[in-house]
């Protein structure tokens, strides 16, 4: 995931830094020299809090079943903050904090890839909050992109469907792609 995650916003949204972390030295330092070998900017990261605060852009794609990523009063997120949270999908497992998902509910926006995650998403279920309050992605492409206030954060719980819509439009237009390989 995260390695595809890399490829895909270095190739779409022409990304030219990266910070990375995982939970293996071993898979950290895989990422970081595949990085490097895409022409990028990369380093590993152990302050996690830290780098939230400084990062537009942040990616947690970790089966996890504890905390991975959490919110510090001291370094909250930037106010242009996108996270898209794509490794727990289920309601027992969870990548964010709590507390940092409460943060997004309360000053910024939360989208989620289906209404399925009302009974998935653990990250936002365990924050107690109302999933079904949020917009699904097909209601964000259906009715138009809202209009942006706050910090961003994005739950996906793995819909294949939209793993499909993502191979039409890559085969529909390879050029758009750059150097991104189907895994």
């Amino acid at each position: 995931q995260g390695k595809a995650h890399l490829e895909a916003f270095a190739a779409i949204l022409a990304i030219k830094e990266c910070w990375i972390a995982s939970r293996r030295p071993e898979s950290t330092q895989a990422l970081v020299h595949h990085a490097q070998s895409m022409g990028l900017q990369a380093r590993v990261v152990s302050d996690l809090g830290a780098a939230l605060a400084a990062c537009p852009l942040v990616v947690t794609c970790t089966p996890a079943h504890s905390i991975v990523l959490d919110w510090q009063a001291s370094a909250p997120p930037r106010a242009d903050c996108f996270i898209s949270a794509v490794g727990a999908f289920t309601p027992h497992m969870a990548e964010l904090s709590p507390a940092l998902c409460r943060h997004f509910a309360n000053h910024g926006s939360i989208f989620v890839d289906t209404a399925d995650a009302t009974h998935e998403a653990g990250d936002l279920l365990q924050a107690g909050l109302d999933v079904s309050q949020y917009q699904t992605l097909a209601q964000v492409v259906r009715e138009g992109r809202p209009q942006r206030t706050g910090p961003v954060l994005f739950k996906s719980c793995g819909w294949a469907g939209w793993d499909l819509a993502a191979a039409r439009v890559a085969l529909a237009a390879p050029q758009a792609l750059g150097s991104v390989t189907p895994t």
